[in-house]
């Protein structure tokens, strides 16, 4: 039985590690430069330019949209991990309140 505990609570430490790695991601891209303001000189002028002008700023709004959704994702795999460990809490409570009668009476 001790097992079966074990394994839950690895999972849960997953969920939550992932909850953690994923804000971890959402950071880092957040902190990333803007590529146009980093490399537009290096460029020059006429359509290698451009087109890394188009780029850039197609880059910058996947970026955006991806960094919200991982933020999404980070929220939901901290709210599950804490979710998970209330039922567990609350499962232990009634079995000990199964296993001692008593402590249900006043």
């Amino acid at each position: 039985m001790g097992g079966e505990a074990d394994h839950t609570r690895l999972d849960l430490d997953v969920i939550r590690g992932m909850g953690t790695g994923l804000s971890t991601i959402k950071k880092a891209f957040d902190g990333l430069e803007k590529l146009g303001d980093k490399y537009e000189d290096d460029f020059g002028d006429g359509d290698l330019a451009e087109k890394f002008g188009d780029f850039a700023s197609n880059w910058e709004i996947s970026r955006e949209k991806l960094t919200g959704e991982i933020d999404a994702l980070a929220q939901i795999a901290k709210a599950a991990a804490k979710a998970y460990e209330d039922i567990d809490h609350q499962l232990a409570e009634a079995i000990r309140g199964a296993q001692d009668p008593k402590k249900g009476r006043k």
